[in-house]
């Protein structure tokens, strides 16, 4: 079992700068990212959309998390693979209608690669939505989730051995 020290709370900072009317740089700390629209939505393609970055801060979110969670469960994670999309509806932002949940839901696909029975799989999956801070922000936005998780047994040529 993982001891945890107490962390002290941290606040989060960035700064993001207009480039053009579509795209915005964005700075946090010294690395950087770009925002932008497909050039058919007047952008230039030039960086993932806002709301794309939402469910990639999501899927950083989930690995970042449910290794923390892993190691203080002792749990067997040796890899895994998220294929993550969301139900978007944009016409709040054409200005057709008065959307109060712009994205309807989320859809998991995970692959999970471990020794672990589908019980235990179970058990972290349930841990890792108590404990993610970006699943509660979306859950609390009203956001559905639709989650198909899939346990993968791992090559046997690839062994890794437990630490004590």
């Amino acid at each position: 079992m993982v001891k945890i020290r107490k962390i002290p709370q941290t606040g989060l900072r960035i700064l993001a700068k207009m480039e053009t009317p579509h795209r915005v740089s964005i700075v946090a700390g010294d690395k950087s990212l770009r925002l932008d629209m497909p050039r058919l939505l007047g952008g230039t393609h030039r960086g993932i959309m806002p709301l794309e970055a939402v469910i990639a801060a999501y899927s950083g979110s989930l690995n970042v998390t449910g290794n923390f969670v892993a190691k203080t469960m002792d749990f067997d994670l040796r890899g895994w693979e998220f294929t993550i999309w969301a139900e978007f509806d944009p016409s709040g932002i054409w200005g057709i209608a008065k959307v109060k949940k712009p994205i309807l839901a989320v859809h998991v696909e995970a692959q999970v690669t471990t020794t672990e029975s589908e019980r235990r799989l179970a058990e972290l999956r349930k841990r890792l939505a108590e404990r993610d801070p970006v699943h509660n922000l979306l859950k609390r936005a009203g956001v559905r989730f639709e989650e198909k998780w899939q346990r993968v047994s791992p090559k046997s040529s690839v062994k890794r051995s437990r630490k004590k």
